[in-house]
């Protein structure tokens, strides 16, 4: 049974990755990357090709943005700007990855994985389509699952729920008590 994400039982794995990259965080047993946007695909093929980190598990976008359209603001205030998370692994160790950037929300591309990851593809499509993110270099950015002419980013912070506007959010969900609870179903 897996009960952790890092599985290699040496030290040898977190140190040679540790003397490659410099801002890494080792949290709940998780390693976490954070590079320049600049240095994107160079840590990815390093990633792959010195640390045999060849499984390409999945890439998202976190919007980070004061200004929400829907739900709570952050608790705290946010330099507004997309977070790009990528997620990769290799097989023998079952040592895991994770890797992340920020990119500015007024232009918001970074160079596409496609070439170093060929399963990056689909997940850089989404990524655009929902967040309205170009990967430089993409060979194909087109939607998957909203229809042609569809406009907007509909995971952005900002994005208009039309639903919401024709029928209000009901708020909190008026549940009945369990039996244990001691009330009987009628009782006030």
């Amino acid at each position: 049974m897996r009960n952790k994400l890092n599985q290699s039982d040496s030290q040898s794995f977190l140190d040679s990755i540790s003397s490659k990259f410099s801002n890494i965080v080792n949290e709940f047993d998780t390693l976490k990357i954070n590079v320049e946007a600049s240095e994107w695909t160079e840590t990815m093929s390093i990633l792959k090709n010195e640390f045999e980190l060849t499984y390409f598990s999945w890439l998202s976008a976190v919007d980070w943005e004061n200004e929400v359209s829907v739900g709570d603001p952050p608790k705290e205030s946010v330099n507004p700007h997309f977070e790009i998370i990528c997620c990769l692994s290799e097989s023998v160790e079952g040592n895991l990855v994770l890797v992340s950037t920020k990119i500015e929300k007024d232009n918001p591309s970074i160079d596409s994985l496609v070439n170093i990851y060929a399963g990056s593809n689909w997940h850089e499509r989404e990524a655009h389509e929902m967040f309205g993110i170009d990967f430089i270099d993409h060979p194909n950015l087109t939607k998957l699952y909203l229809p042609d002419g569809y406009e907007g980013n509909p995971m952005l912070k900002s994005f208009e729920l039309i639903s919401r506007e024709v029928k209000p959010w009901p708020g909190d969900v008026d549940v009945e008590g369990m039996p244990e609870d001691g009330k009987e179903e009628g009782d006030s």
